[in-house]
């Protein structure tokens, strides 16, 4: 009887190990991060969360990041926010039947692509990290921003809010979120092999103003007399 109890502890023993080595992560296994934007705005305003992109400094994944691209298009620039690795090539095509000239004054990334008509595309390279400010210097309301990031463990957040980065090494690390009408702001997370991590932070953009920038001479727009002035 004592022979009996003694090996079915044992069996009982075995399947508790058993159990306990399946629910670790596997050797090598990676964290996700992920989760969903909530951009608070003012009364009566629409903006979608699209405009945020949440990133890891210094931390490269698997995987590649493909080119960016920031269209002309209808006097706007789409998408209006793009994220890319330090060091990336950005395209800027001009699908409008009309003249653009995308240009940046930002520190370290500052480029002009002069006039360019449609169907034609100017590119750049942007080395250094931080925040790109992107206008045109015939369509004062056009405005964009592309993040340069170092590494890439970055995702753009969609226009429901979420985003997702995987292949993370397991953990603590210090994460970025950056808002084009919000501002940045950063947490502290630890990430566990094999786990989803969920950060889903509301953001403040109810005291967004738009402000009026310079053109690429540093000067204000000059005051357009009809459509033909602005080409």
């Amino acid at each position: 009887m004592q022979s009996k109890t003694f090996h079915g502890a044992l069996g009982v023993a075995a399947l508790l190990c058993a159990s306990m080595a399946g629910s670790q992560a596997a050797p090598g296994a990676t964290a996700t991060l992920s989760g969903r934007i909530t951009l608070l705005l003012p009364a009566k305003s629409k903006v979608d969360p699209d405009g945020s992109v949440v990133w890891i400094p210094g931390l490269r994944v698997a995987g590649t990041s493909p080119a960016a691209t920031m269209a002309s298009h209808e006097k706007r620039f789409e998408p209006r926010v793009v994220a890319v690795p330090a060091g990336s090539r950005v395209s800027f095509p001009n699908v409008d039947p009309i003249y653009h000239n995308a240009f940046s004054l930002s520190p370290g990334n500052s480029f002009d692509m002069g006039l360019y008509r449609k169907g034609a595309s100017r590119e750049t390279i942007l080395k250094n990290p931080g925040v790109v400010r992107v206008y045109c210097n015939i369509h004062p309301e056009m405005a964009a921003s592309v993040v340069v990031v170092d590494g890439n463990a970055f995702d753009v957040v969609q226009a429901d809010g979420t985003y997702r980065i995987t292949g993370i090494p397991p953990g603590q690390y210090e994460v970025h979120l950056w808002s084009d009408v919000a501002g940045e702001q950063t947490v502290t997370l630890t990430l566990e092999a094999g786990r989803n991590t969920d950060w889903s932070p509301q953001i403040d953009g109810t005291r967004y103003q738009r402000v009026d920038h310079v053109n690429k001479y540093g000067k204000a727009y000059p005051k357009a007399k009809n459509g033909a002035d602005r080409y």
